[in-house]
């Protein structure tokens, strides 16, 4: 995949047009808010160097006898590392021997008990990330292909599968045609 150079004056510019360029390579989209969320997201872990390095669902568990805001800060650190670790690093997944699914359910799960517990103006944000959390990973994920390699097909299957992504099945499509062409050749040769 090439990828032009992004040199704009500020953090915030830079992750902006990257996202762009990323929707208009996997022609997803995202309102708005959606979009300045995951911008701010970026910005907030990309120099956190323990990015999702304990096992989610126990900091969604013990989340759970946690005060409220506490309790909402951590869901929303936890729906957060799962996004990015899902874009971004799910090779991380792998080396945990879990699929990138189990940070999309995690992270999908995270944000609804957020909305499900807060006032309704960032009960409706929080909605909507779960709602959007495909699509941001998505997005992260061509932004992750712009310097580094596409998952392996099966992955993608797995993720497409699992999660319903687009981008995953365009992937495997794209990848997997030309094994099931060799596959079909070497059987008519037997």
């Amino acid at each position: 995949m090439t990828h032009n150079l992004i040199l704009e004056q500020t953090e915030v510019a830079q992750w902006h047009s990257l996202i762009q360029e990323a929707k208009q390579h996997c022609s997803c989209e995202l309102d708005e808010s959606m979009e300045s969320y995951l911008v701010f997201t970026l910005m907030r872990f990309m120099k956190d160097q323990d990015l999702a390095t304990q096992a989610m669902a126990l900091g969604y568990l013990r989340s759970q006898g946690l005060p409220k805001s506490l309790r909402i800060e951590q869901l929303r650190d936890i729906g957060d590392q799962c996004l990015l670790v899902s874009g971004l690093y799910p090779q991380r997944a792998e080396k945990r021997l879990v699929r990138v699914s189990y940070y999309v359910d995690m992270g999908r799960s995270a944000y609804h008990h957020i909305s499900d517990n807060v006032q309704k103006s960032a009960a409706e944000l929080y909605r909507q990330l779960a709602e959007a959390f495909v699509t941001m990973m998505d997005l992260l994920q061509t932004i992750r292909e712009f310097s580094s390699p596409a998952m392996q097909p099966i992955q993608n299957l797995e993720l497409w599968s699992d999660t319903g992504s687009q981008r995953a099945f365009d992937q495997f499509a794209t990848h997997a045609t030309p094994l099931h062409e060799s596959l079909i050749d070497t059987m008519t040769r037997q």
